[in-house]
């Protein structure tokens, strides 16, 4: 949803996330994942936005945020269960 929002930006763009798995996901040409597949084709038509993978956090606002609201939920969140994966 990321890159779609700011496709029509004619400005680099750089897009951080802290998910490594899923961006040597994107990397691998020959992945079947079909979200993957799409995200491939958005970056190949859209060559002035870019992925990165910030190897530190700190300094980092938005991610020092996401990092505050997430222990605030963990410390006074409701509890939710997640079904488990079938894999």
């Amino acid at each position: 949803m990321v890159i779609e929002a700011t496709s029509s930006l004619r400005r680099p763009i750089k897009i951080s996330t802290d998910s490594l798995s899923n961006l040597m996901a994107i990397l691998n040409p020959k992945s079947y994942h079909s979200m993957v597949r799409e995200i491939q084709t958005l970056l190949l038509s859209h060559k002035h936005i870019h992925l990165r993978w910030p190897k530190a956090h700190v300094g980092y606002l938005g991610n020092e945020c996401a990092d505050q609201l997430a222990k605030e939920a963990i410390a006074g969140g409701d509890p939710f269960l997640l079904p488990k994966a079938l894999s």
